[in-house]
């Protein structure tokens, strides 16, 4: 199956390889926690699956594996999903995720 165009223009705009991922999660929204399952992890974000509509630029908080809670902000919402954008530099995701973050690409 190949990649279509927007998916190749995504990966290259990225910083971070992102890896597919199939972890229990948290997210926390200041007022509410809510479970939810993050599908594509890398060091600067996460896609997740949480049916409920967020506002972009929304600050939150998402715990990955029992992990402290790693600041984000609301990139996208679409169908189902939410990309995070974490707000800490990857030095310091890595350190919040300890084995799971130690294994991400590293570019």
């Amino acid at each position: 199956m190949s990649k279509t165009n927007q998916e190749v223009s995504e990966e290259n705009r990225r910083k971070f390889a992102r890896q597919h991922v199939l972890l229990k999660a948290k997210l926390d929204t200041g007022d509410y926690e809510f479970e939810c399952v993050a599908y594509d992890l890398s060091l600067a974000g996460v896609k997740v699956k949480l049916d409920l509509p967020l506002k972009t630029k929304c600050d939150v908080w998402l715990m990955v594996k029992g992990s402290p809670h790693i600041p984000s902000k609301v990139a996208w919402a679409k169908e189902g999903y939410i990309g995070l954008a974490f707000s800490l530099s990857p030095s310091q995701v890595v350190e919040i995720l300890g084995p799971v973050g130690a294994r991400l690409p590293k570019h």
